[in-house]
């Protein structure tokens, strides 16, 4: 839950690829921390953060597969991914059947460093770019995605029309709020 609460304040100030890469990290230092525990409340912090990252990955990448693959495409690799998710779950619970539990947290570690490093290999999302008006850098972004031959050009101006209709959305309710707020005698 703190994950979930925390999620989309992460991936608005550090982007999807941060956020991935942030709730990688906690959970290689969660899953290090059952590892190692001698006592029983690091396995309560080990967990904790184990479920911080869960929850900030759960938001993070269905939003980042969304923002990154062409429309008709969308609800696929969406369902695929949650699909994976839960053969993922099914899988560690029939091995954590058969393994010891520190084994089990460090066979955990080993995607999540792949993980990790595979951050470092994605674009950022156009969206997130474009939400924080790096406009030539979505066009790039969108250039690689979709193929450098392939006309972006109305995908761009959709992301683009976005971005600024959110942006002036923003604007509007804080305006509103600060009106409403305001300490008038």
């Amino acid at each position: 839950m703190i994950g979930a609460i925390l999620s989309g304040w992460i991936e608005d100030h550090f982007g999807r690829r941060g956020a991935m890469a942030f709730s990688e990290l906690l959970c290689i230092v969660g899953c290090l921390a059952i590892v190692f525990a001698k006592v029983a409340w690091l396995l309560d912090v080990a967990r904790l953060l184990n479920g911080i990252r869960i929850g900030i990955f759960s938001y993070v990448v269905p939003v980042y597969i969304a923002e990154i693959t062409p429309k008709d495409l969308r609800g696929g690799f969406t369902a695929a991914h949650q699909l994976m998710i839960c053969f993922g779950v099914s899988l560690i619970w029939i091995v954590g059947t058969i393994i010891h539990w520190r084994i089990l947290a460090l066979i955990g570690i080993i995607p999540s460093i792949l993980q990790f490093l595979g951050v470092f290999f994605i674009p950022e999302s156009p969206r997130w770019l474009a939400k924080n008006t790096r406009w030539e850098d979505r066009e790039d972004v969108l250039k690689y995605l979709r193929g450098q031959h392939v006309d972006t050009s109305a995908e761009a101006d959709e992301i683009r029309e976005y971005a600024e209709t959110f942006r002036i959305y923003l604007k509007q309710i804080f305006l509103t709020y600060l009106k409403e707020n305001t300490l008038v005698h």
